[in-house]
């Protein structure tokens, strides 16, 4: 086991990613590996996301030294960051230290350390031309839509989310790198806590073999995300990487779905991340008619459904400098 204090050396990470990736086919057969994390499953979260990070099988290779090489300036064990936003909150003065917190990794550090390290890390996630990908629902929502018959589908949450998710990895390939779009992909689920989401993943994983027949084997990692890192399985860091994505993916739709704008801003990370997905997004809205726009909003906002898209746009902006306005003001 891996001392609490110890770095792992770039030797050891280099033999460890190769030996992994001596396990997929080579040559014309080339992979790409998705790393996917679910966040907010815990059954009160105002939305559930699975997110994850795509890229070629040696890609992740590269990536691992790249990731070590961050944890390693840092002194840091892994990446969490749940810790890490706990750990800032506590910093920022908006909560105090709970029992829990003299456990976190990065409690004496400084705001500056703490946001130059999830800088780093941010950088090395899309390197190499990785992709983000990621799907989200809000539970509430759609209960209230399939309860009024505005949706026809009967699935749960949780399987509508990932549904989404898988189809936002074709979707995305097939966008920002179009010539491995027919390309088996494996999936790397993070811990999965009970047998229920261990299903959902298997159930939906099978639904979209049959939709997407890139789709070539997928595996549910067992142990925790710490007890992995000490115990020096580096070849599951890209899914440090998948957390990041999915944590920070339920944040934004969280507060998108409150109208709840008056949080820290992490704009620098967001257009890190998030670059490519959105300049993709804009494409598609700039494509869409009113009409589909408004179907979309009233979606995420059925309160606003028959609301104009222009009012109930204005409506989100005025409510959006509102809740600053009285943050400012406290």
């Amino acid at each position: 086991m891996i001392d609490r204090h110890e770095k792992i050396s770039l030797a050891e990470v280099a033999r460890v990613s190769g030996e992994w990736s001596s396990l997929f086919p080579s040559g014309f057969f080339v992979k790409l590996v998705a790393y996917d994390d679910e966040s907010g499953t815990g059954g009160n979260s105002v939305v559930i996301v699975v997110g994850g990070v795509i890229a070629l099988r040696d890609e992740w290779v590269g990536f691992c030294g790249d990731w070590q090489r961050v944890l390693n300036k840092h002194s840091a064990q892994y990446f969490h960051f749940r810790e890490w936003a706990d750990a800032s909150s506590v910093i920022r003065g908006t909560r105090p230290a709970n029992s829990s917190f003299k456990k976190n990794p990065y409690k004496t550090w400084s705001q500056s350390k703490l946001d130059e390290f999830l800088i780093d890390l941010a950088q090395v996630v899309v390197s190499e031309n990785k992709l983000v990908v990621g799907g989200y629902v809000p539970p509430m929502q759609l209960r209230d839509l399939q309860a009024n018959g505005v949706t026809k589908t009967t699935a749960s949450p949780e399987e509508l989310c990932l549904r989404y998710f898988f189809d936002s990895t074709v979707s995305t390939i097939s966008a920002e790198r179009k010539p491995l779009k027919r390309q088996g992909i494996s999936f790397f689920f993070d811990h999965i806590e009970n047998d229920q989401s261990r299903n959902i993943i298997r159930n939906g994983y099978n639904l979209a073999c049959k939709r997407h027949t890139q789709f070539k084997s997928y595996t549910i990692v067992n142990e925790g995300l710490k007890e992995r890192v000490k115990n020096g399985d580096v070849e599951f860091l890209p899914l440090q990487a998948a957390d990041m994505v999915a944590y920070r993916i339920r944040q934004i739709m969280e507060n998108f779905s409150n109208l709840d704008f008056t949080g820290p801003t992490w704009d620098k990370l967001d257009n890190i991340l998030f670059d490519r997905m959105n300049k993709s997004f804009e494409k598609q809205s700039a494509k869409q008619s009113v009409a589909e726009k408004e179907a979309l909003l009233w979606r995420c906002y059925p309160g606003l459904k028959g609301v104009p898209y222009e009012k109930a746009m204005d409506f989100l902006h005025s409510q959006s400098k509102f809740k600053n306005a009285n943050n400012t003001q406290k």
